[in-house]
């Protein structure tokens, strides 16, 4: 694989140092979920007024990991999923969940780079961007590349965040609150409807999650002691993520649709 697609999955999981890259489906053995909570996207897409036809929605999960929220998709609502990503022992995981949760004919898992798949993909009712950070850019040029993946009336659900306003505070990878929502606006989308993040509900998923990741590089720390500045520098940026999003982001998961108004002007 390249250099830069193993950079661009790393970024995605907040690490830095290339050398990490064979050992991230260890690091990552006990967590289904990668990112964003399944649960949430039901709750946010069972709360909308559309009537869905399970039958004809297809839904491209960008990033999928190890496909908890595509899976989870196809067996509550039977939609047809398409997942995308770029680490195969994940892909496989996901094939293999399919198969046990008996969806295996509505999920196709490809191991891919998102980057080049939506140049040539076909159009898809509900997009997936699951906290996966920048890989296309900021969200302006997300939802621009995206759009010609997008139906006429169909919508994409990002997990994402931004600095409130009044803040201080200055991170490369989170824009302030005012341009976050111009550049959605900018794009031609507006946010047609969110669930905002608990802290205490971020830094509980946080502990959790950072147990078992440790736990994971302890073991390969015992196995490879020449490589542990690769595994404790993985763990320290886990604790700096943690720490930013549980005290300067506001995290939110967004359903994101195409502005009317705008395509009209």
């Amino acid at each position: 694989m390249k250099d830069d697609i193993k950079e661009s999955v790393l970024n995605s999981l907040d690490g830095r140092n290339v050398e990490l890259y064979p050992y991230l489906p260890y690091l990552l053995k006990d967590l289904w979920e990668i990112g964003t909570s399944a649960e949430r996207v039901l709750n946010l897409l069972k709360r909308q007024k559309r009537e869905f036809n399970p039958s004809k929605v297809k839904v491209l999960d960008l990033g999928c990991g190890k496909g908890a929220v595509s899976i989870t998709l196809a067996k509550t609502f039977g939609f047809s999923v398409v997942g995308i990503d770029a680490v195969p022992e994940f892909v496989q995981f996901a094939r293999e969940k399919a198969k046990d949760w008996q969806v295996a004919e509505k999920c196709r898992f490809e191991v891919n780079d998102i980057r080049e798949y939506v140049n040539k993909s076909d159009t898809f009712d509900i997009i997936i961007l699951g906290s996966i950070g920048q890989v296309f850019g900021n969200i302006q040029q997300t939802l621009k590349i995206l759009s010609k993946c997008l139906t006429a009336d169909g919508f994409i659900i990002l997990d994402d965040g931004y600095i409130p306003d009044g803040s201080s505070y200055f991170h490369n990878n989170y824009l302030p609150e005012a341009q976050f929502d111009q550049q959605i606006r900018r794009s031609g989308f507006r946010i047609a409807d969110f669930i905002q993040y608990d802290v205490d509900d971020i830094q509980r998923g946080n502990e959790y999650n950072y147990s078992k990741i440790k736990q994971r590089a302890q073991e390969l720390i015992s196995m490879y002691p020449g490589l542990r500045y690769i595994f404790d520098d993985y763990l320290k940026t886990q604790r700096h993520e943690n720490e930013v999003l549980e005290n300067h982001i506001q995290c939110m998961l967004m359903l994101i649709e195409k502005n009317k108004e705008h395509e009209k002007n």
